[in-house]
């Protein structure tokens, strides 16, 4: 049984992801999924349950928490707790209000 709040939809775009303190150089990657609640990235290096992050992707800025980072090859599938998003005014940025807008609709009773 999947215990998950919110439905996962594929994705599969680039971001630069920046942990935030203490502050590391930023690493490309690309996302595997996304919800309301967060996204799961694959990346080349690994972070930390609890790692606060940056999420850029084309125009857009989110932020949140790394939740796990499990090793998947020579790359890292990790997912992150998205707490704040600024959306900018790209097609990819239209794409995520879609995708939040959604998420928000479908779970208001």
């Amino acid at each position: 049984m999947d215990s998950r709040l919110f439905e996962r939809h594929a994705a599969h775009f680039h971001l630069t992801v920046t942990r935030v303190a203490p502050r590391e150089p930023s690493m490309r990657g690309r996302v595997y999924d996304i919800s309301k609640a967060g996204i799961c990235a694959v990346l080349p290096r690994q972070l930390a349950p609890g790692d606060l992050v940056e999420l850029e992707m084309a125009d857009s800025l989110l932020f949140g928490h790394v939740i796990f980072c499990n090793p998947q090859s020579a790359e890292f599938r990790t997912g992150i707790e998205v707490e704040r998003v600024l959306l900018g005014d790209t097609d990819l940025s239209r794409i995520l209000q879609n995708l939040l807008d959604t998420e928000c609709s479908a779970s208001t009773p």
